[in-house]
């Protein structure tokens, strides 16, 4: 039994011998190593990149920042992707296999495969387009429909973006991966700046300027909050009056607030609003039409 297995030990030496185990250690063990370095090595020469250009206000700055992350993390999955390609090639090259013939059938069966792969060409052309046009970044809350889609368009935060997927968690958690050939329609809520819009209704006997006044003066006071003041770029206000009917007159209240930040905004100015109406003896009522 010992003699049995130290021949097989003998064998297996022999055979690493034979085939430049060490030339094949060392290129598996580099292209791990470059791999592990690809990522914040790209991180890195991204950040400066961007940080080149000339920013102004915050509301830049989280541009860059999205902009550069998610280019950040699509060229390290293309860098890696070179890497395992090219470390296969020298192993196979050093264990003294002929690759030759195996490129030369390998255009034939792409020409073959590539009738059934057109879906997968054009996901990655789209995912391409989609980063080289600036469409939607990771962290991006954005709205896709397009072939394929249910009747209701997804919408999430965008977690990440490669050549062929979208992927999006909805606000219930929700994993959405979206193939982005099929995408023919993208709206970005998160873009530049985010804005908010509702509408409510007060008494129709209420003075409508001390309804203009109390929806602006609660705005200016929460944009000098310094809890908040970061987060709006253009305070709440007073933006137009709706229907008017017998019971009560509609009013819509607008803002501007830095990207992603237009939820938590109007949840809070919604909640001072209707203590400050309350304070004012402004009745709210249903609205109208």
């Amino acid at each position: 039994m010992d003699e049995m297995i130290a021949h097989y030990v003998h064998s297996l030496i022999k055979w690493f011998n034979d085939l430049n185990s060490v030339q094949i250690l060392v290129t598996i063990v580099v292209a791990y190593l470059l791999c592990k370095a690809t990522r914040p090595l790209a991180h890195t020469i991204i950040n400066r990149f961007v940080k080149a250009q000339r920013y102004e206000t915050n509301l830049n700055k989280i541009e860059r920042q999205k902009r550069a992350k998610t280019l950040a993390d699509l060229f390290s999955f293309i860098i890696k992707l070179m890497i395992i390609l090219t470390a296969i090639y020298t192993v196979l090259t050093d264990m003294g296999i002929n690759l030759a013939p195996v490129i030369a059938s390998a255009g034939v069966i792409g020409v073959a495969l590539g009738f059934g792969a057109q879906a997968v060409v054009k996901d990655m052309l789209a995912g391409f387009l989609i980063v080289l046009e600036n469409q939607y970044r990771v962290d991006d809350v954005v709205r896709l429909s397009g072939v394929g889609f249910p009747s209701i368009p997804v919408e999430g935060t965008v977690r990440s973006i490669t050549l062929r997927k979208t992927t999006l968690r909805d606000r219930d958690g929700n994993v959405h991966i979206v193939p982005n050939g099929s995408i023919t329609e993208v709206i970005n809520r998160t873009l530049g700046y985010s804005k908010f819009r509702f509408t409510f209704a007060v008494d129709v006997g209420t003075n409508v300027d001390d309804i203009i006044k109390v929806i602006n003066q609660t705005g200016e006071d929460m944009a000098r909050d310094r809890t908040w003041s970061k987060a709006i770029v253009d305070a709440p206000h007073y933006d137009e009056f709706g229907t008017i009917g017998k019971e009560g007159i509609n009013v819509t209240v607008s803002g501007t607030t830095m990207p992603g930040y237009q939820w938590k905004v109007s949840a809070e100015f919604r909640k001072r609003l209707v203590s400050n109406l309350q304070k004012s003896d402004i009745s709210i009522a249903d609205l109208e039409g």
